[in-house]
């Protein structure tokens, strides 16, 4: 009798924890998806705060934020933009997180159309042109992300960025150790080298993660990327030269196929 009330026991905290880890990737309309939510927006107000202040948002930016979660970033960003041109834009795979942030910004998105609210199941194709956003950042994000997909992700992201635009990420370690103690996250999930690689793999150029010390929550980490303004920049001679010799050879071919079609129709 002991042994199967051990047994279940054990199997019930596996659920649980299952059930958490799910919520803190997806949040859905529940009890543990209203808590864990809660409960992740309140831990990581103060490192929204220093995402934000890192970026340096003027009045006229586009910044664009990925997994906005309660809305806590994008509000702070919107504070920036107001009283210029700027716009705050942003995507969340939960449709629970995504409704609490309008119910949140139902006033700014209809006064003021300077938030917009939009759904993407895949991040390798968002809803935006080319060379819009002057910031895009995330908070708690990456490590939810498929890792095969990363690099796809970034690539995406680096064209919506504006030439000299920036990528900013936040996270902190002693935090992310804790949710690993208990089951909810896995340590090679939030690996800040995996996401650097990523970065990199993606062309974006200074790439570097810096760590900084706040009274109020310690010590935490900000990843940081640029969209180059050189489109050559960063980039490998000799990849560049073989690119060039193997578009050389598709328009050749390209031509003499349609050569070949224009003396085969005249001869008809």
């Amino acid at each position: 009798m002991t042994a199967r009330f051990t047994k279940f026991l054990a199997n019930t905290f596996k659920l649980a924890t299952s059930d958490v880890a799910n919520q803190y990737a997806l949040p859905v309309k529940s009890m543990t998806g209203a808590f864990v939510s809660s409960y992740g927006a309140k831990k990581s107000r103060r490192l929204n705060e220093k995402v934000v202040e890192s970026m340096g948002v003027g009045r006229d930016d586009f910044v664009f934020e990925i997994g906005f979660g309660r809305g806590d970033a994008m509000g702070l960003c919107f504070e920036k933009v107001k009283e210029g041109r700027g716009m705050i834009f942003g995507v969340e795979r939960s449709g629970y997180m995504n409704e609490r942030a309008f119910k949140r910004f139902v006033l700014e998105i209809a006064e003021t159309d300077k938030i917009r609210i939009d759904s993407a199941v895949d991040l390798r194709n968002l809803p935006y042109p080319t060379d819009l956003f002057n910031h895009v950042f995330h908070v708690d994000l990456f490590y939810f992300l498929q890792q095969d997909l990363l690099v796809d992700i970034n690539r995406e992201l680096l064209r919506v960025l504006k030439p000299g635009g920036t990528l900013t990420c936040g996270m902190q370690f002693d935090r992310l150790k804790k949710l690993t103690e208990n089951r909810i996250l896995e340590e090679t999930q939030w690996d800040p080298m995996r996401y650097l690689w990523a970065l990199e793999a993606a062309e974006f150029s200074d790439v570097k993660i810096n760590y900084h010390t706040d009274p109020q929550m310690g010590e935490y980490q900000i990843i940081s990327a640029r969209k180059s303004t050189d489109p050559l920049d960063g980039q490998d001679p000799e990849e560049l030269m073989k690119k060039l010799a193997m578009d050389m050879k598709k328009e050749r071919l390209a031509v003499a196929m349609m050569n070949d079609k224009k003396e085969a129709e005249d001869s008809l």
